[in-house]
């Protein structure tokens, strides 16, 4: 069971509920309206950034030498065809590439913290936002829409039919018939999108470049 998927569990259900209701939009900057989500020197809060354009793509970071990045998302939905609202029978799909490394995850060399061995890895991800409090299924994650960072060029494909590739902030799979409604529900209304960054046992635990290390975002489409 993948309960505490981020570690520090009680400070993101915090953090991941304040993201889905006061997301802010990105400079309008030819990354087109998309941000990186960095946890700031306390570990208790996100710090929003603002990626650089990618020549003849979307966006290009550089990882911070701690492991602190989480997310690249855009709430936006405009760019290059609707990435948000109804997404119900599309597919997801992600063109990324990385250079430098190596990619190391928070947690990875205490295994208290973190107690999966693994490397750093790059998934597919969207959220929606319920009417009332914090819900577990607000937040959904792809398992097959996923690469390991440090090993170049990757097309992330994962369709949202396929519900058994789809698990909640809680670990709980779309596929379950007791969160499958509401799976259906946030694919009925996507309010942001786009990839996390993590490894070992969680999926958006923060990723960093000790040694230097840069991400690429090429494409993203819903289709």
């Amino acid at each position: 069971m993948l309960k505490k998927r981020y570690g520090l569990a009680a400070v993101l259900t915090v953090v991941l509920a304040a993201l889905a209701i006061v997301l802010p939009a990105a400079a309008d900057n030819g990354a087109p309206k998309w941000k990186t989500w960095t946890f700031n020197a306390s570990g208790q809060a996100f710090s929003g950034g603002v990626p650089a354009s990618a020549p003849g793509g979307i966006a290009t970071f550089a990882f911070p030498a701690t492991p602190d990045t989480s997310f690249l998302l855009t709430d936006h939905g405009s760019y290059k065809g609707t990435l948000l609202g109804n997404l119900t029978g599309k597919t997801l799909s992600a063109s990324v590439s990385d250079s430098g490394g190596p990619f190391t995850y928070y947690g990875q060399f205490d295994p208290s913290i973190n107690p999966c061995p693994g490397v750093a890895t790059v998934r597919l991800y969207f959220q929606t936002k319920s009417s009332g409090s914090f819900a577990y299924t607000d937040y959904w994650w792809s398992h097959a829409g996923s690469s390991a960072l440090g090993t170049g060029s990757h097309t992330l494909i994962a369709p949202l039919t396929n519900l058994a590739d789809w698990t909640d902030w809680n670990g709980q799979s779309a596929a379950d018939p007791t969160y499958t409604s509401a799976f259906l529900a946030a694919v009925n209304n996507v309010t942001s999108v786009g990839l996390s960054f993590g490894g070992g046992c969680f999926f958006a635990n923060g990723v960093g470049a000790p040694n230097g290390g840069t991400f690429t975002l090429s494409s993203f489409t819903a289709s």
